[in-house]
């Protein structure tokens, strides 16, 4: 039994979170990094691009790693 526990606590389970880089689709090369959850689709944001002043779309670029 004891080895059964131990075995079962050593198993890494996959992290549900990853950070993303958000890139803006203004083309400025203004990113910032975010969190998502691993199971969902990308990511589509809309937020400030203090580059051109306005409101733009960001798009999901790469993953960073998982957390």
């Amino acid at each position: 039994l004891i080895i059964s526990v131990t075995f079962f606590l050593q198993i890494k389970r996959p992290e549900l979170t990853i950070l993303v880089q958000m890139v803006s689709a203004a083309g400025t090369g203004y990113f910032f990094n975010t969190k998502r959850n691993r199971l969902r689709d990308k990511l589509v944001l809309r937020k400030h691009d203090p580059i051109v002043n306005k409101h733009v779309l960001f798009l999901e670029k790469k993953k960073i790693r998982s957390i």
